[in-house]
């Protein structure tokens, strides 16, 4: 039987297409808990959504996330080859904006070390400029997310 290795990439989105394994007990009506969910699928559709932003824009973004969850000291790391997440209160609502800050940063790194052709300065000047061209290129919800 032959096994795949899975890149990185790939143990994060199958990280983050887990199921969350809301329990109805801990909230006690429908409503609240619909929410909750709607709310967790949100936050899926935002990863795939900074996912596919991050990979089109920046240059070995492989190698970039590997790096970046190897040395990590948050709560999201790859340790031994899998993405290991310390939980903070609930599980559920967490780790699918954890993944979500990762790329953030990756992203928010890309466009702060961006540099005019043929020069050593920065294209923007300020965060404020880097954030009014991300908010260009995501929805209001990332931007408002992630980016504010």
């Amino acid at each position: 039987m032959e096994t795949t290795k899975l890149t990185t990439v790939q143990k994060l989105i199958k990280f983050v297409n887990q199921r969350p394994g809301l329990d109805f007990n801990n909230y006690g009506e429908s409503k609240s808990y619909n929410s909750e969910s709607r709310e967790i699928t949100k936050d899926r559709n935002d990863f795939f959504e900074l996912l596919v932003f991050a990979q089109n824009r920046i240059e070995d973004f492989e190698s970039k996330l590997t790096f970046n969850l190897t040395q990590s000291s948050g709560r999201l790391t790859l340790k031994n080859g899998e993405i290991d997440y310390c939980t903070g209160q609930y599980f559920c609502t967490e780790y699918r904006p954890a993944a979500n800050r990762v790329i953030t940063q990756l992203i928010w790194n890309d466009y702060r070390d961006e540099k005019e052709p043929n020069s050593s300065n920065p294209i923007y000047k300020d965060g404020h400029a880097m954030r009014k061209a991300i908010s260009r290129r995501v929805s209001m919800r990332v931007r408002k997310n992630y980016f504010n």
